[in-house]
C-alpha cells in the first residue's frame, strides 16, 4: 500500500470512528488518542479527565488562548505553583503545572493551567449536574496535540505520534463536507473566512459560545436589520444591556451555504466590553474581553449549536473547518 493510500485509510477509519461510533470510549485512531465528550447544561462541550487520578471536567474552549484551572481545585489535584505568571484577557494570571491529564486513552502530560477566581470570570464556568467545571482546556493544550474535535459526535482526538497525520481533506470532501480555512489572528483566536449580504468578514470558531453571535456595529455596517428579543446580556460591571435578533439569508462559511436563521446580535467588540459568551435561561452571561486587532473585519463568533448543525470537524493539526 502505498503511503498516499495509508493514509487516506487512516482518514477514512477516523472519520468513520468519529461519526459511526461515537461511543467507543478510549478508542485510538491510527497515531491520535480519543475521548469522549458531552454536552452541559447550556450546550457547551464538556470534556471529563482524571487529573492526577482524580476527576475533573473542563469546558473544551477552542477560543481561550490558555487553559484555566479553579484556583480552590489546584491543592486537591496536586498542581505545582510556577515561578512566574501568563497573561491573558488583558491581565495576569499565576501559573501552576499538572503533571498527568488523562482525557479518554490520552496522557496528556505537564499540563500548564493559568489559576483563576471564578469572580473573575464572571461567575462559575457551567460544568455537569449542576456543579460548576473544575476550568478550561484551551488553544495552548488543543494545539499542542493537534486536536481533532468534532462537534456533532462530541469527540476530540489529540494526536500522540508526529510522524501521524490524517488526509481529512480528501476524505470528508467525499462525505460531502466543506473544507473551510482556519487561520490564527494576530490576537491569537481562529478566525474562518465568511460573508453576509455579499460582504466579506471573519468569524472566531469558538465552541466556548453557546450560540452563534453577530457583533451589532458589523451588522449595522452591511445593512442587515435586527429586532429587540427576550434575551438580556450581563457584562463584568453586572450593567445588563438587550440582545437583537437578526435574520440572515445568505450567510456563507467559506465555501458552505448556511440555510436562512435567525442569530443573536450584540454589543461583542466596543471598548472595555467583554467578548465571549455563556448563555444561560434567559440571559446571556459574558466572561472575556477581546477586541480584534485593527483591520480584521470580525462580524461575531461561530458559536456550538451552528457547529453542530453542520457537524463541523475542527483540525487544528490543518487548520481547517469541515461543514456539511
Amino acid at each position: 500500500m502505498c503511503a498516499l493510500s495509508a493514509r487516506l485509510l487512516a482518514a477514512a477509519l477516523f472519520l468513520s470512528s468519529a461519526v459511526a461510533a461515537p461511543s467507543r470510549e478510549g478508542a485510538s485512531t491510527s497515531g491520535y488518542e480519543r475521548a469522549g465528550l458531552f454536552r452541559g447544561p447550556q450546550n457547551h462541550l464538556l470534556l471529563p479527565t482524571t487529573a492526577n487520578g482524580k476527576p475533573a471536567t473542563f469546558l473544551l474552549d477552542t477560543g481561550a488562548e490558555i487553559s484555566f484551572l479553579r484556583a480552590d481545585r489546584a491543592s486537591d489535584f496536586g498542581l505545582r505553583l510556577l515561578a512566574r505568571e501568563g497573561r491573558s484577557l488583558g491581565r495576569s494570571f499565576p501559573l501552576a503545572a499538572l503533571d498527568d491529564l488523562q482525557a479518554g486513552s490520552a496522557h496528556l502530560r505537564q499540563t500548564t493551567f493559568a489559576l483563576y477566581e471564578s469572580s473573575e470570570f464572571g461567575g462559575p464556568i457551567p460544568g455537569r449536574n449542576g456543579k460548576a467545571a473544575d476550568g478550561v482546556i484551551g488553544l495552548d493544550v488543543l494545539r499542542r496535540y493537534r486536536a481533532v474535535i468534532n462537534c456533532r459526535t462530541r469527540e476530540v482526538f489529540f494526536r500522540t505520534d508526529p510522524a501521524r497525520r490524517l488526509a481529512l481533506a480528501t476524505t470528508t470532501r467525499a462525505m460531502g463536507f466543506v473544507q473551510v480555512p482556519i487561520r490564527q489572528s494576530r490576537r491569537g483566536y481562529l478566525a474562518v473566512p465568511c460573508s453576509i449580504r455579499g460582504r466579506p468578514g471573519q468569524l472566531v470558531v469558538d465552541t466556548g459560545a453557546f450560540v452563534t453571535a453577530l457583533d451589532d456595529e458589523a451588522m449595522r455596517a452591511i445593512g442587515l436589520p435586527s429586532e429587540r428579543s427576550l434575551l438580556t446580556a450581563r457584562g463584568f460591571n453586572g450593567r445588563v444591556r438587550p440582545v437583537f435578533l437578526a435574520q440572515t439569508e445568505d450567510l456563507k462559511i467559506g465555501a458552505a451555504v448556511i440555510a436562512p436563521q435567525k442569530f443573536a446580535v450584540m454589543d461583542l467588540f466596543a471598548e472595555n466590553k467583554p467578548r465571549r459568551t455563556y448563555t444561560g435561561i434567559n440571559r446571556i452571561e459574558y466572561y472575556s474581553a477581546q477586541k480584534p486587532a485593527p483591520g480584521e473585519r470580525i462580524f461575531g463568533l461561530l458559536g456550538n449549536e451552528l457547529l453542530d448543525q453542520r457537524r463541523a470537524i475542527i483540525d487544528l493539526d490543518g487548520m481547517s473547518l469541515f461543514l456539511k
